[in-house]
């Protein structure tokens, strides 16, 4: 077979215009390497972590602002395939013998830095003070008068014991605390608070929570995945950054969602062990065609107890290689998934599609129309996590003769 080889170099920054967002999850990093959290290793796979969503073109910092916010997944109800999946505070507090608090940044400030370093610091998401999950037979913090559950531990330094912030009062102390830091070095105006899929039954309490942080903060800005198109309709006027599962991103093109999502649906494109590698080189052609621009994954290193030698967790509900892009070695590091080096081809794809339309517009969706067979989103699903049987499906010769045409466009 001859080859064309077509005199066009791939941009430095090849994912500078991509918006790529992969949640992180610190505190199972430290406890998977069996490592002190915070500590001088943990601090290591911290950076090493850093280093690999750089390459790829990450572009958010995942904070954890409060206990549990995912409350471990429901991770302590499952009894196949055990996991510890909590997260925990990256803030510690401590509460004085007059009953004030004050927090030590200097776990959030590492973590900051070391991701800062690497080149990721375009955007910084804040979880555990909207959404949080709730969980059957899950202890919350008693007589908190406030409409989320938010679990905020502290020690009090004259008893030396720990204790759970219960009043509304607390938490305002704790909230203002935390945003003055964040103007302090520079990074509040990149800060979103984040939620995670708003539940039907409590939409009210969701916007009461907006209500009562908007009190405190009013500045504050709200960044929300959505995976229920009746949650998006009611609660997209209040929220400022949308983020939207594939299923929502399809059905409703009118709200220009800045990112699109896949977790645990739509069965295809995806990025389980199970799924066509191609699904995920897909995925950033996906967000181009959808004017998304970017893609949101929600776990980086989400491993349950065995994640050495099995990845699987609650497979019923979270198909294998839904909690993770990268492994762990026995070696002490992180390990890449080919998932993760077809995800990074895709935004290749991106870049040339970005690059093709100043050339020729027409001509490069054109293209994008060949590749995918059908150019409404609105027609790619059966329903929420089903697509059309027929569709993502492609070959390797498909996005080699795909790219070729658009280098081809690119250099006459």
């Amino acid at each position: 077979m001859q080859s064309t080889i077509l005199e066009h170099a791939l941009p430095k920054e090849i994912s500078k215009d991509f918006n790529l967002n992969i949640w992180q999850q610190p505190s199972n990093l430290a406890r998977t390497f069996g490592v002190e959290s915070w500590g001088p290793e943990h601090l290591r796979l911290i950076k090493e972590m850093a280093k690999s969503l750089s390459k790829l073109g990450q572009k958010s910092i995942t904070v954890i602002g409060s206990e549990i916010p995912w409350k471990g997944w429901f991770s302590y109800a499952v009894k196949d395939y055990p996991a510890d999946l909590f997260e925990y505070s990256m803030i510690q507090i401590h509460r004085n013998k007059d009953g004030n608090i004050n927090c030590d940044f200097h776990y959030l400030d590492q973590y900051l830095d070391s991701m800062m370093k690497a080149g990721i610091d375009q955007e910084i998401d804040l979880f555990g003070w909207l959404g949080v999950w709730k969980a059957t037979f899950f202890p919350d913090v008693k007589d908190l008068k406030y409409p989320e559950p938010i679990i905020l531990r502290y020690l009090d330094e004259e008893q030396q014991k720990f204790g759970y912030l219960n009043t509304k009062e607390q938490l305002q102390q704790y909230f203002e605390q935390i945003v003055k830091h964040l103007k302090k070095i520079g990074v509040w105006s990149k800060t979103y608070i984040v939620a995670d899929e708003p539940k039907l039954n409590s939409l009210n309490a969701f916007k009461e929570s907006i209500a009562e942080l908007k009190k405190v903060i009013p500045d504050a800005k709200f960044k929300v995945t959505f995976d229920k198109e009746e949650a998006l309709k009611e609660l997209a006027p209040y929220v400022d950054y949308l983020v939207t599962s594939f299923n929502c991103t399809c059905q409703n093109p009118e709200l220009n969602s800045k990112q699109f999502y896949v977790c645990n649906y739509p069965d295809k494109p995806n990025t389980f062990l199970n799924s066509n590698l191609l699904e995920t080189r897909l995925l950033p052609i996906l967000a181009y065609w959808t004017k998304t621009d970017g893609l949101l994954r929600w776990a980086y290193n989400c491993w349950p107890e065995n994640a050495l030698t099995d990845i699987r967790y609650n497979t019923n509900n979270l198909p294998t290689g839904d909690l993770c892009l990268v492994y762990p070695s026995k070696s002490g590091h992180l390990l890449s998934s080919l998932r993760m080096k077809q995800l990074y081809r895709g935004i290749e794809d991106f870049a040339l599609l970005k690059q093709a339309e100043q050339r020729d517009y027409e001509k490069t969706q054109e293209l994008v129309v060949t590749l995918l067979g059908e150019k409404d989103p609105k027609k790619w699903m059966q329903n929420s996590h089903l697509t059309q049987p027929a569709l993502f499906k492609q070959t390797e010769k498909q996005f080699k003769a795909f790219r070729q045409a658009l280098l081809k466009l690119i250099v006459e």
